[in-house]
């Protein structure tokens, strides 16, 4: 057996990437388009992309073709691709992370390297503190696997598969039920394809290339990126929501609290924004195969609890800062009032003071 393991990351570099820029200032780079190559029923909504080649990287013996996907809204997702030969399954088990090879650094010089090409066309940029960690595609043909039919195929080896993709040398050692949760997100569509998913790598079995569903596992991947991020932004500004509520009664909210409440707007104007698009990078509208396969992602990865997380914190933070607005607004008009009350003391003085004359 001769698979392609593909390993996946993504980085959130920016607020947005301007693709047709790029695409004009970078010969190598052309576009991506997400198209569905099962004929299952669909209404076709291609999801474009830029990417760039990157060539060959290595370390030491190993050498896997590494590549860039841009999207629009600041994520860069690189791949790492190279073959390997073994006998069973759990012959490909260390390539999870083979040893001796910095697979990490290899994705992280060749985002680098991508970044040093485009950075002066990134919008806002940045790049998340959190370290991505490589999503493990394990991709067979089916004739390799002497498939003819996948489901057969699956009851005969569902141990093998599990062992692959939990990184059990020794698959004999899980338990049933470990077997049934590793295999519970399985699909296919024809006969002779298979996609099995983990929260760490994926079983494909495909008699093409499978682009298709490797986009797919891409885009959920790179939705779980996005939502870490924000959730681990909306942690700091949850915690600076809390120290300015507590100094609401120093000078610090009653001067700098505008300040602190715009900044608050265009954070959560640019999480609405970016998950609008994130939202609509995984619609597949009515692509019934590739939606089951995201929906399998989508449940593995719990992408509706990070969202609901998000959304929970972001709720949070309107709390928080309407309620160090209104104290804000509130000592503001105490002090006119108070203000007004010295004046017309002052008047009340003044007056007085004539008459005495």
């Amino acid at each position: 057996m001769n698979p392609e393991i593909l390993h996946l990351y993504a980085w959130d570099v920016a607020f947005e990437v301007p693709l047709e820029t790029i695409r004009a200032q970078i010969s190598q780079a052309g576009d991506g388009i997400l198209m569905p190559r099962k004929g299952t029923p669909r209404d076709p909504a291609p999801r474009r992309y830029l990417h760039l080649p990157l060539g060959e990287v290595g370390s030491g013996e190993f050498r896997a073709e590494a590549s860039a996907n841009l999207y629009s809204f600041g994520v860069i997702c690189i791949t790492l691709r190279h073959r390997a030969q073994g006998r069973t399954l759990a012959d490909f088990v260390p390539h999870h992370a083979p040893p001796g090879v910095p697979l990490d650094a290899l994705a992280r010089g060749a985002l680098d390297g991508v970044l040093s090409r485009i950075a002066a066309h990134l919008r806002r940029p940045r790049i998340s503190p959190e370290n991505p960690e490589a999503w493990t595609v394990f991709r067979f043909e089916a004739a390799e696997l002497q498939i003819t039919d996948a489901t057969e195929w699956m009851n005969n080896h569902r141990r093998e598969v599990a062992g692959l993709l939990t990184g059990e040398a020794d698959p004999g050692r899980l338990s049933d039920q470990e077997v049934d949760e590793t295999l519970r997100q399985t699909f296919s569509y024809y006969r002779d394809d298979l996609a099995v998913i983990d929260w760490e790598s994926a079983l494909v079995v495909d008699p093409g290339p499978a682009e298709d569903v490797l986009r797919v596992f891409e885009l959920a991947n790179l939705q779980l990126v996005e939502y870490r991020h924000y959730d681990a932004e909306l942690d700091r500004v949850v915690s600076r929501a809390y120290e300015d509520l507590s100094q609401a009664r120093g000078p610090r909210l009653f001067f700098g609290g505008g300040d602190r409440l715009r900044s608050l707007r265009e954070l959560r104007l640019s999480v609405a924004d970016v998950a609008d698009e994130i939202e609509n990078a995984t619609k597949f509208l009515g692509d019934w195969h590739l939606a089951r396969v995201y929906m399998g992602c989508a449940a593995r990865f719990h992408l509706p609890e990070w969202k609901a997380a998000v959304e929970e914190k972001l709720k949070t933070i309107d709390e928080l800062y309407n309620l160090a607005a209104s104290e804000s607004s509130n000592r503001k008009m105490l002090l006119l009032e108070a203000m007004i009350v010295v004046l017309f003391i002052l008047d009340l003085l003044a007056l007085f003071l004539a008459s005495s004359k």
